[in-house]
């Protein structure tokens, strides 16, 4: 999906690509129009596009945090973003590998045209 996104060359988008979510990140959502999240989900059998509100309670119990987690911990540092969103995308296959499999490579085009009409709205 980074790749996807990356490849699209739009230079309002900035695409960060990590293996979890660290407290450290919450820095970078300070001040951005949007921050869309992207993940593997094993629940779904199709794009889910989810909006997110912020986690305000404060608590920070281990080292990373989901979406909401780390939204609260910029609104904390400052403004934190003005929107943000999940988009899950579905895998049915977690073996081992050196690509996705067909079925996930279509889906992560559905996610990324999902991705385009949050920028363009």
């Amino acid at each position: 999906m980074a790749e996807a996104m990356s490849a699209l060359g739009r230079d309002e988008v900035e695409v960060v690509r990590v293996h979890q979510l660290t407290p450290e990140l919450a820095a970078e959502l300070d001040g951005r129009r949007l921050v869309v999240f992207v993940d593997a989900a094993l629940d779904t059998d199709r794009v889910r596009l989810t909006p997110l509100s912020t986690d305000a309670s404060g608590r920070l119990l281990t080292h990373h945090l989901g979406p909401s987690g780390l939204l609260g911990l910029a609104a904390g540092l400052g403004t934190g973003p003005q929107a943000a969103a999940l988009v899950s995308v579905p895998v049915h296959d977690l073996t081992l590998g050196t690509g996705l499999s067909p079925s996930t490579r279509a889906q992560v085009d559905v996610a990324v045209e999902a991705v385009l009409g949050l920028l363009d709205h």
